[in-house]
């Protein structure tokens, strides 16, 4: 059975390698990219459409009551002219004061939001201009990458047929696993055990095996790395 599995990841390792040319592909990076950035844009949208009418609203109350304030402060203004006692006119200047102090505060919040808004609509602006770029990126790499797949199909099929094949002679239960593992973006996935005195290794990673796999190793068996989790067997067992 070793023999079949080694066989059979000898093979798989020549799939891998088509998939892998496939994946690092500078037309799949970069139809991948552009997927990316539209795959977000519409939420990216949304975000800042709902920002920007928000800050949109917080101006116009800003605004309205800094109006207000303007006119409450010139009703203050008139007053004062009218003023008789010196009392009552102290107490009218603070008022007055305190509502200029007032406006100056409200004058400077309206302003930090006038700068807020064109950030935002500035960042809207440039959102617009890299999705259009990516667009294009994607109608333009998209198709070559599809180009580049299909001419990698027929050589993966063929290999394909020759793992199904192989796959009749290896236990179900290792192969299950070593599936698994292939899922996991581990790979290779079968490594020799080494043997250094009466220590068994890792052939992968080094790590010092149980001894409880010993003699499961020297039956001809198979055993998972605690560390790395390759599947591991005994040569010249």
């Amino acid at each position: 059975m070793i023999e079949k599995i080694l066989e059979y990841q000898t093979v798989d390792g020549e799939l891998r390698d088509i998939e892998v040319s496939l994946i690092q592909s500078d037309e799949r990076k970069k139809a991948s990219a552009a997927q990316a950035i539209l795959k977000n844009a519409n939420d990216n949208i949304a975000r800042l459409d709902s920002k920007a009418e928000e800050l949109v609203t917080q101006y116009a109350t800003l605004s309205k009551l800094c109006e207000k304030l303007e006119e409450a402060q010139k009703d203050y203004e008139n007053i004062v002219e009218t003023c008789e006692s010196g009392e009552e006119l102290n107490y009218i200047k603070k008022k007055a004061q305190a509502l200029a102090d007032e406006i100056n505060l409200m004058t400077v919040n309206v302003e930090n939001l006038a700068k807020e808004i064109k950030s935002t609509l500035d960042e809207f602006a440039k959102l617009r201009q890299d999705n259009k770029k990516a667009t294009a990126q994607y109608k333009e790499f998209a198709p070559k990458y599809n180009d580049l797949k299909a001419s990698k199909e027929e050589d993966m099929k063929k290999i394909k047929v020759k793992l199904a094949k192989l796959e009749k002679g290896i236990d179900p239960n290792v192969l299950e696993n070593y599936k698994k593992k292939r899922k996991d973006k581990i790979f290779p996935i079968v490594y020799s055990a080494k043997i250094s005195g009466k220590i068994f290794l890792c052939g992968r990673c080094g790590t010092e095996l149980p001894m409880a796999y010993t003699g499961s190793l020297k039956k001809g068996e198979i055993v998972e790395c605690d560390s790395c989790h390759r599947l591991l067997y005994l040569e010249n067992n």
